[in-house]
Parts: C-alpha cells; structure tokens; sequence
C-alpha cells in the first residue's frame, strides 16, 4: 500500500518561492556552477579526451580522474545540455561546442583562473582584511595564456594592418610579457622583425621559448626593461622603427592622468624618429553588455586604474606631446581594444 502524500501549500510559502524564482538567483547559481563545472572538464583533461575520440569511460574518458565523480559529471553536464549520449557514447551539443571555443574558454579562463583568486575574496578586499598585492594576487601566468589567445583572434591583425600601413619593419612591443603579440605578429607577417621588452625576467624567458617553438627566433629579440623608463632600455630597443604597447598605460591612472601623460611625453623624448607609437587600449561602457561590468569589477579589485573611453583617451593625448593620427577599432571584441595611432606632435 503506497503511504499517503501530504502536501503543504500556503500563500506565505508561495509568495517567497516565488519571489525566489523572479529574483533570478536560481540561474545565478546555475551559471556559476556551469562555470566551475566546465573548468573542471578542461583542467582535467576529460574534454581533449572526448575531442580524441574516447566516448566512453571503459574508452578512457575519465582517465586522470575519480570516476565516480567524473560519471556525475558528465551526467551534469548532459543535463546542462553542454552534452549529449548516444549510442557510441557522449558527445558535445552545438551548445557544449560553442562553451567550448577557445574564445569562450579563455574568456571564462581570465575570470575563473587569472582573476578567481581575487573574486573569491571580494568581501576582505572591499573591508580592508586583505591587500591586493599582498595578500592577493592575479594569476598572472593564465593571464597571459588567455590574453594571447583573445589577443589572436581579435588584436594582433590590427597591429599588423597598423604598422604594415606606415611601412614598420622593426617593431617594439613594450610590456610584452610572453611575447605573444609580437610572436604572433611576425607569424602573420614575413617581413616584420621586432623586440619585446618587459620586466618580468620570467615572461621574457618564456618569450624566447614561444619565439623559438614558432620558428621567429631569428626575427624577434627579447629583453628584460622598464617600460615605464625608456631612458634605461637596452639599445636594441632603440633600432625599431615602430613602438607598440597594448593595455598597460591605463594602469598608470591609479597615480592620476598627468602620470600618463608624462610616460607618453618620456616615450616621445626616446623615440623621436618611430614612425608610429601604436597605443592599445581596452575601452569601457559601464554596462552589463559583455561582462563590461565584470571586467569593471576586476579593475576595481585589483587597484589597476580604470580603462577610459575613447574621448577620455583623445583627451589624454591632447595634454601630451603627441598628436593621434588614427584610431583603429574591433568593436565586437573581448575585451574591446581602440589602437591610437600617435606620431610627436609638431611644434607649436
């Protein structure tokens, strides 16, 4: 005999159920529990097992993992509709392969990997028990890895039309960190030869490494420097003809406009002769189109100063000694990148 079903229903009940389900929190739990979930099943290796061919667990899928935990999973994962059974096995949906893109995925990765350690301790940050820089850090090497993946697909084209428009042979990328744009560059362009500079030793090792697994390493040089000190950069620095730096001059404005100016002004007094200094930098809208806001918040978190908008940035120029010729844009990008074609302005 079945047991008897009591139901409790009453409008206090209701109401707040309800009130639950329209405050959207629901699927707020569910897309950050899809985001870990999807990290998970990259980290672990389970998607390039399945992008390899092993449908099944008895195949390998798992492999690396604790398979009961890995089944449910993929179980997860099937009802999130990321995946799909048939009878050969899981596979991805169109939705599991758009999750999937390396855009997508380095895009989760900047926020998850490189800013997760930040994120995950807002509350201390926003009372003042943790400093960031001291007692939290982005990771900087998935930054960097995701950057460079973003920075392919959307950037590096537009640098390469940029410096290809004013006959650039040699280009200096400054902050170049795993070298990545410039690598990328010379790859896209035969004719273009350049040095990268960064102060992070590290970064330029790894450099040097990218340089050489790609073939570039007799067009592209690497050394370590200050960019915010041209006057101590090594001499090769000095041999280009055409200067690039992409997302690192707003960071300055945590020491007020004037600190920016004064670098652009130092960067002109060096190179006077460049034929183009290609500044690129990410714009924001202070909306919530694009995780502008999110890339907001992580600007906020980490004491970095505030991109600007396009006129901000024209305004900054104006104050300096150099003069924007041209502005390339990708509006459709992640994030959105103005390049600012800037020559030293005449004299007045």
């Amino acid at each position: 005999m079945a047991p008897e079903v009591v139901e409790f229903r009453d409008g206090e009940q209701l109401a707040a159920w309800q009130d639950f389900r329209l405050s959207t929190m629901p699927d707020l739990i569910s897309s950050m529990n899809l985001c870990h979930a999807l990290f998970a099943f990259v980290d672990s290796g389970v998607l390039n097992n399945l992008r390899n061919g092993k449908r099944l667990p008895e195949e390998g899928l798992l492999a690396g993992t604790k398979e009961d935990i890995g089944q449910n999973l993929l179980r997860y994962l099937e009802m999130r509709g990321v995946l799909e059974t048939r009878d050969a096995g899981y596979f991805l949906t169109r939705q599991g392969e758009l999750l999937t893109s390396d855009v997508s995925l380095a895009r989760l990765g900047i926020y998850l990997e490189a800013y997760g350690p930040v994120l995950s301790r807002t509350g201390e940050l926003l009372t003042g028990r943790a400093e960031y820089g001291t007692d939290v850090q982005r990771r900087g090497g998935p930054l960097g890895k995701h950057c460079a993946t973003l920075s392919s697909v959307f950037h590096t084209p537009v640098v390469v039309e940029a410096m290809r428009g004013r006959g650039v042979r040699k280009m200096l990328d400054v902050g170049c960190g795993g070298g990545s744009l410039l690598v990328d560059a010379c790859l896209r362009d035969p004719e273009l030869t350049g040095v990268g500079l960064d102060i992070d030793a590290d970064a330029v090792e790894e450099a040097r490494d990218l340089a050489s697994r790609q073939g570039v390493a007799d067009r592209v040089e690497f050394v370590v420097g200050d960019a915010s000190a041209p006057d101590t950069w090594p001499a090769v620095c000095f041999e280009a003809d055409g200067m690039c730096t992409v997302s690192a001059l707003h960071e300055h404005f945590r020491d007020g406009e004037q600190a920016v100016v004064d670098l652009l002004n130092a960067y002109r007094a060096a190179l006077p002769e460049q034929k183009i200094l290609l500044v690129g930098e990410p714009e924001i809208r202070y909306d919530a189109r694009d995780n502008d806001d999110d890339f907001f918040l992580i600007h906020v978190l980490t004491d970095q100063g505030l991109p600007r908008d396009r006129s901000a940035w024209l305004g900054v120029f104006e104050k300096s000694e150099l003069e924007c010729r041209r502005v390339y844009r990708r509006p459709e990008a992640g994030p959105r990148v103005s390049f600012y074609d800037l020559v030293p302005r005449p004299q007045r």
